[in-house]
């Protein structure tokens, strides 16, 4: 099926076009809603649907994330045939703050997101007509599905995961770091500020993103944030980064749980490898 589908392999040529054009287009079709996760913050997701589409895919974004950065992946998927939703978690995107400064990344549980991952599948996934359903994620959204279908055992039929966090590289000795964060944790003043190294949003050049290679697609995505500076998060807290590495244990911990169909992309220097 995908097969058939070939300008995305030379759509970065003719970008603009594209963008402004038939994504633009489809995009005008969506449907925005929201609904109340844990201690009702309010959640936002998108969807795009057809009559005669019987599969989904329910996209899980990574962390400072909105679903308005996928427009072209859920065009993609659409055209493929495939209903898409995708989620903004809490405390990024169009969803619901936690903090008064909306730049720093942070959540009271992991077990939030997951949470409110659970609540959506409930709502509009599971009443849905679909004869297949999956879930793709990213980064961050690669922990929250992970853990959604441990706990929830949930009728996915396969999750693809990209570059999924699964821990989280800090270059100190683990045993120091959780130190840290836990000296961090009883000091309320101290865990909800941006953790070292980190502080609010701001736009990088292209020639030090680690993000893309894709120079008209970095451009769009930082227009987004110029057009909507709701949507910009910056660094994340002391306490999102131990809840963070908590979360990483824990999927790790219950991998034997684990029995949806996965595939797993990794990122290389030279693009992405399937493992």
């Amino acid at each position: 099926m995908f097969g058939q589908k070939k300008d995305w392999e030379t759509r970065e040529n003719a970008f603009a076009a594209f963008s402004m054009g038939p994504l633009t287009d489809f995009w005008r079709q969506r449907e925005e809603a929201e609904f109340k996760g844990v201690d009702d913050v309010p959640v936002r997701f998108v969807r795009f649907c057809a009559q005669h589409n019987d599969r989904l895919v329910l996209i899980c974004p990574g962390r400072i994330e909105s679903y308005v950065k996928y427009a072209e992946v859920a065009y993609d998927l659409f055209h493929c045939g495939f209903d898409v939703m995708i989620i903004d978690h809490r405390g990024q995107g169009r969803s619901g703050r936690l903090l008064s400064d909306t730049h720093r990344g942070h959540v009271v549980n992991f077990s939030d997101y997951v949470d409110d991952l659970a609540a959506l599948w409930q709502q509009q996934v599971v009443p849905g007509h679909w004869r297949k359903r999956f879930i793709l994620a990213h980064s961050m959204g690669g922990a929250i599905a992970t853990l959604f279908l441990q706990r929830y055992r949930a009728h996915c039929d396969a999750i693809a995961l990209c570059a999924p966090m699964f821990g989280i590289i800090i270059r100190l000795p683990d045993w120091m770091v959780r130190h840290i964060l836990d000296w961090a944790e009883g000091h309320q003043r101290i865990r909800e500020e941006y953790a070292i190294g980190t502080g609010r949003w701001r736009a990088l050049p292209f020639a030090v993103n680690v993000l893309t290679h894709s120079r008209q697609r970095y451009r769009r995505n930082l227009r987004f944030y110029a057009d909507e500076p709701r949507l910009q998060v910056g660094g994340p807290t002391w306490h999102w980064v131990r809840e963070g590495m908590l979360a990483g244990d824990e999927v790790l911990a219950n991998v034997e749980k684990d029995t949806a169909r996965r595939c797993f992309y990794r990122r290389k220097r030279s693009g992405w490898s399937i493992i």
